[in-house]
């Protein structure tokens, strides 16, 4: 058995890279915004946008103050509104469907594959098919998230939403840094949103988003409903209804610092996340990757049938970990309204996931116990199966 490690194993790491890029060079970043004074969305915001369309490959970026904003922001400019239906995964954290019900669309929550832990195009069909028989919603977009950092399975969603006259918004709050059949997330689905939330692949030091797009009429109206539905020739003009979601210009300045290692901990993750679904049991069950894509891995998560017993297990062992997500969101009080739909998987894998620590940074040491230590109790309850 591998000696637990000196250091403490952290599920996430938010420190590490300001150390790996320089302190001196974020101070140097923070001490820029205080003399030019444009705090927000101000050059460094500007910079990133450009930086980040041509790392997506898509002609324009739009930051915001958060993900939730990133999800918030493609819908408006699709005018989604009451009487509309949005398809979204119950699988999933809050945001993908608080994003339509703000705007008063409905959502309709649809399973989840139980290998890929993402949405699921045939039971997209089937609840197309529903709302459509029915005949009481217009059928408007889908929200496709990709759980964990695996890009969902785009091609076959996008195609059954454009055969009904829906848009697709990718959700990549937890996939930048993903690739999908050669395309980088936000090149992919008609808009993506993503978040730069603390944990995140590409992580800021407080809320952030951006939306993607590669229309000229979207890439306005983005703007426009990004700053209360401001015309953009007349800001005392509010032409359309909108948010205050702008980013400032410290986190653009913090992320364009981050963006300089990000390649270089994309391959970290990945490497990490080989090592686990080769030396991890097999009576853990692995997140499968689709072909021709890799994951962000932004959450390396596996599922166990004795999912409560290992957390405690893992835990006291000093290992921690977490569930993303207990509930689906079907199951919430504030959605459950909606609860029209059986979700067989969804609600399978919120009692069986377990997130084991992800980061670039997890030395390889911490890797062994953490894999031996699971190991061990793999063979005792796999024993007890037998």
């Amino acid at each position: 058995m591998t000696n637990k490690p000196q250091k403490p194993i952290n599920l996430f790491d938010c420190n590490t890279s300001q150390k790996v890029i320089g302190r001196e060079k974020f101070m140097a970043a923070l001490e820029n915004i205080l003399n030019h004074g444009a705090y927000c969305q101000g050059p460094e915001t500007h910079e990133l946008e450009a930086k980040l369309a041509a790392y997506s490959g898509v002609k324009h970026c739009v930051t915001c103050g958060s993900g939730t904003d990133a999800l918030i922001l493609p819908l408006m400019a699709w005018d989604v509104k009451p009487g509309d239906a949005v398809f979204v995964s119950s699988f999933t954290f809050v945001a993908s469907c608080e994003a339509p019900v703000l705007l008063g669309a409905t959502p309709i929550f649809v399973d989840s594959r139980p290998d890929t832990f993402n949405m699921n195009p045939d039971d997209l069909r089937k609840a197309i098919e529903e709302v459509k028989k029915e005949g009481k919603l217009n059928l408007k977009a889908v929200i496709a998230v990709d759980i964990f950092g695996s890009p969902a399975e785009l091609d076959e969603i996008i195609k059954i939403a454009h055969e009904n006259g829906m848009k697709v918004l990718s959700d990549s709050a937890q996939s930048y840094g993903s690739t999908y059949k050669g395309k980088k997330a936000g090149s992919i689905a008609d808009m993506t949103a993503t978040s730069f939330y603390p944990t995140k692949p590409l992580a800021g030091y407080g809320d952030g988003g951006a939306t993607f797009t590669n229309s000229e009429e979207e890439f306005e109206r983005l703007n426009s409903h990004r700053v209360h539905g401001m015309s953009l020739t007349d800001r005392y003009d509010n032409i359309r209804f909108g948010l205050n979601a702008r980013m400032d210009s410290f986190q653009g300045a913090v992320l364009l610092q981050k963006l300089t290692v990000f390649d270089q901990e994309l391959v970290a993750r990945e490497n990490i996340a080989k090592r686990y679904d080769t030396k991890l049991s097999p009576y853990f069950g692995k997140q499968r990757v689709l072909d021709g894509c890799r994951s962000a891995r932004a959450i390396y998560t596996i599922t166990c049938e004795h999912r409560d017993e290992l957390m405690s297990y893992l835990k006291e062992a000093g290992i921690p970990c977490g569930v993303y997500y207990p509930r689906p969101v079907h199951t919430q009080t504030a959605y459950a309204k909606w609860n029209t739909r059986s979700l067989p998987v969804c609600e399978k894998l919120a009692k069986t996931v377990l997130s084991l620590p992800m980061h670039p940074y997890l030395e390889e040491d911490a890797q062994d116990y953490v894999i031996e230590t699971m190991n061990i109790f793999a063979a005792k309850h796999g024993s007890q199966a037998a």
